[in-house]
């Protein structure tokens, strides 16, 4: 029977969901331990810092990672090992740019920085580098598939910084360098398990070739340039926050950020499960099958998550007094807004994931920058009238229902679907889902 148990959930779909929960089960609980341990303005650097580490992450991940996905996926042995060991020569080439330009922005902008962001910048090159082995490892077992390998990959980083913060909190030493310490040996750590596994492909460097470099490279670099325009949204609100208001302001508005994790955890699941899905219907010029991936995928995901929305909606404060502490109630009416703003995550998200993987990211980086450029504007016209952070999240919920206009009509120029499709297949993929968990329940009985 423990067996039969199993089976209902051995699927790539619950390995997704199930690494995405672990990960921000473990996410949370680590912010809800640091924002009661660090003063409000303590927070609000950590927050900043960490989201500067997390664009450079990004970017480096844009450049490779749908590359991998897209041209490693499915090739013959010789061209997967040419792939993998030109990923491995990109990435190791890159991570020399960061390192370089930490050296030279610590030298240049050393009297610019206070105390705190000198410690921050000498580490930030470091923790590129012992970051590297994990996240490569994660790319190439999304292209195989292999999401039960990445939950074991995001167990160790996100337990490994919790458990260290824990050790730290019990000799009574939580502070800003000590939180820093914390989250790069959980990144080390985890690198080192992933080569231990064997699950890095670092040896295949050797099969680097210019051809790949340069396919790897054109594609990855349109892709790159969207996914700065995306991850810089938070980024630019949480900068701009610090700059016009105060670090006490960035860390009320990371709350609502924190809410938005719910929301992730389903979106990311999806996506991770997508990319090849419509990728390979792209590759094959099936475009009926592109546009019925899409619908579906976008449908299901957006019905999926509106009792989640509703119910942080209608618990909105106990659930920031469990997550945070009565200190940060005033994030209340952000975290609302935020909410509202979360019906229109998964078409956003899907439009961008299907013009990347449809061999279109150029338009997907025009969307994404229209977006960053409204967003920039709106916040320094909203902090300038108004100097609330509740506005600074209404400018952001505007913008959202703009650009998701904008995109979905850049997007039919290419793949036709039609709202109707994808509340139809949308709902229709929900009744098959359920019918497959309740079966296969049935059989366990």
């Amino acid at each position: 029977m423990g067996f039969k148990l199993l089976l209902v959930f051995n699927n790539r779909h619950f390995h997704s969901l199930l690494g995405n929960l672990v990960s921000a089960f473990l996410n949370v609980l680590s912010f809800a331990i640091l924002v009661r341990l660090l003063s409000l303005s303590a927070f609000g650097e950590w927050v900043l810092f960490i989201g500067t580490y997390t664009v450079l992450d990004q970017i480096r991940t844009a450049l490779l990672q749908s590359g991998i996905i897209k041209f490693y996926t499915g090739v013959d042995e010789k061209t997967g090992r040419e792939v993998a060991g030109s990923a491995w020569y990109l990435v190791l080439i890159l991570t020399g740019i960061y390192l370089l330009l930490n050296l030279i922005a610590g030298l240049i902008l050393y009297n610019f920085f206070d105390e705190t962001w000198r410690f921050f910048m000498r580490w930030l090159g470091v923790m590129m580098v012992v970051s590297v082995p994990f996240n490569v490892a994660s790319w190439f077992l999304q292209a195989e598939h292999r999401f039960d390998k990445i939950l074991q990959i995001r167990f160790w980083q996100n337990g490994g910084f919790l458990v260290l913060i824990l050790v730290f909190h019990f000799f009574g030493t939580v502070t800003l360098p000590y939180v820093l310490v914390a989250y790069m040996t959980g990144l080390a750590a985890t690198s080192g398990f992933t080569l231990l596994k064997g699950w890095t492909k670092v040896r295949t460097v050797v099969h680097s070739t210019k051809k790949q470099v340069i396919i790897l490279v054109k594609y990855g670099w349109l892709i790159v340039g969207s996914m700065i325009s995306s991850g810089f949204l938070n980024y630019s609100d949480n900068f701009l926050i610090r700059t016009m208001i105060s670090p006490a302001a960035v860390a009320i508005y990371s709350i609502p950020q924190k809410f938005m994790e719910v929301i992730e955890i389903i979106l990311r699941s999806f996506v991770a499960t997508a990319q090849p899905t419509l990728s390979g219907a792209a590759n094959r010029n099936e475009w009926p099958e592109v546009s019925r991936a899409f619908s579906r995928y976008t449908g299901v995901v957006s019905i999926v998550i509106i009792p989640f929305i509703i119910g942080m909606i209608v618990f909105t404060q106990p659930l920031i007094i469990i997550l945070a502490g009565r200190a940060y109630l005033p994030a209340t009416d952000v975290v609302r807004i935020f909410l509202l703003c979360a019906f229109l995550y998964p078409i956003d998200r899907f439009i961008g994931v299907a013009l990347d993987m449809i061999n279109r990211p150029l338009t997907n980086f025009y969307k994404n920058f229209i977006k960053l450029v409204l967003n920039i504007i709106g916040d320094i016209v909203f902090i300038r009238l108004f100097h609330d952070v509740r506005w600074v999240a209404f400018g952001s919920l505007l913008n959202m229902v703009f650009c998701v206009v904008i995109g979905y009509y850049m997007l039919k120029k290419y793949v036709p679907f039609t709202t109707g499709e994808i509340i139809r297949l949308g709902w229709a993929e929900c009744l098959v889902m359920l019918e497959k968990v309740t079966g296969k329940l049935k059989l366990v009985k």
